[in-house]
């Protein structure tokens, strides 16, 4: 544990972290609820969704960083595409709360786009079986290939286009990432109210 980087312990032995953590999602949840009820989404969810990243958003992959600091290795592909078909990615603190209040709403949906490869589906849906917070009517939207960016699939969850086809236009109640490339730049969601961004030193770009 001492040999770990600073970012790497802060996430995995903190209470800052994790208390941080866990506050988001609870003022999450009551921004979330409170746009439910006052606009009686509760009586027809069927179109109404949130959207979440997976990786340190729901799923914590800090062991994937221990991983490679024990080896003395930087992220490949490879490595990482190993690691999730393992399936032993833990939770973000407040994770599971969350999802389980949020799911509790009947026909509550949640989009999950994730840059995994989606070659990794099964693996995923896997590891989040093992967690207890695997739902059927959930909807997985995983790269596809490079050029399968977080702004395409976000417009095909409005536009009930492509991968959402079957499922028609959906209107966004909540958007949670760990990175601003997981939020649309729109005047109609702001951070804090239906934009819900988690702590992330350990890797990935900053703006």
């Amino acid at each position: 544990n001492s040999k770990l980087p600073e970012d790497v312990k802060w996430v995995t032995q903190s209470e800052e972290y994790s208390e941080l953590c866990k506050q988001i999602y609870t003022n999450a949840w009551e921004k979330i609820e409170r746009n439910i009820y006052n606009n009686n989404y509760q009586l027809n969810m069927e179109n109404i969704v949130i959207v979440m990243d997976l990786d340190e958003t729901v799923l914590d992959n800090s062991m994937y960083q221990i991983y490679l600091n024990e080896k003395s290795e930087s992220f490949s592909y490879s490595s990482w595409d190993k690691f999730v078909n393992e399936e032993v990615s833990g939770l973000v603190p407040g994770a599971e709360s969350f999802i389980k209040k949020y799911k509790s709403i009947n026909n509550a949906k949640i989009v999950f786009i994730s840059n995994r490869d989606s070659s990794t589906l099964y693996a995923t849906i896997n590891n989040m079986k093992k967690l207890g917070l695997f739902y059927e009517d959930d909807i997985y939207m995983l790269r596809e290939n490079k050029n399968d960016t977080k702004i395409i699939r976000r417009l095909e969850i409005i536009n009930g286009e492509g991968r959402m086809n079957e499922h028609g236009k959906c209107k966004v109640i909540g958007y949670f990432g760990d990175a601003i490339g997981d939020f649309p730049s729109n005047n109609n969601y702001k951070f804090s109210i239906n934009k819900f961004i988690f702590p992330n030193p350990m890797y990935g770009t900053w703006q």
